[in-house]
């Protein structure tokens, strides 16, 4: 536990000495990923004979659309405290409604109990960059195989 909070430290005095530096060098035409949405995850995942499953809701916008609509993706892996992880896309329309989104991925040797979920929103734009945004989560896997 005093090494995570450690980590926690050197990471937040890092970030607060470079806050002034990553300001003035990171607009999003400078390689930083623009604001494309917010996700959401649910808490629970399902475990089943298909694989888990995870849910949640997202609202996503192209960076540079004449009309604000595109296609985009969601991506997620779940590692368990085990190690053992998995890993799934779903494809996601970004007009910036708020929409469900579901993926179901191969569970392999994940079992029920807590995981981290780590995951990518990414949505292309006109000039053919992906520009993406990161989200982590702590989920509770239910269910038995």
């Amino acid at each position: 536990m005093n090494v995570s909070r450690s980590l926690t430290t050197v990471a937040l005095a890092a970030t607060a000495a470079l806050s002034v530096t990553t300001l003035a060098v990171t607009p999003a035409s400078a390689g930083g990923a623009p604001d494309l949405g917010t996700v959401g995850v649910d808490r629970l995942a399902s475990l089943g004979t298909d694989g888990v499953t995870v849910h949640g809701t997202y609202a996503c916008t192209v960076p540079d659309a004449a009309g604000a609509s595109g296609p985009g993706t969601i991506g997620v892996e779940l590692v368990s405290r085990s190690g053992a992880s998995t890993s799934g896309t779903v494809a996601v329309t970004c007009d910036g409604t708020t929409r469900s989104w579901t993926v179901t991925a191969s569970a392999v040797s994940l079992r029920h109990g807590q995981a981290w979920l780590h995951g990518y929103l990414e949505v292309p734009d006109a000039a053919g960059n992906t520009p993406w945004n990161l989200f982590d989560a702590t989920v509770i896997v239910v269910g038995s195989r």
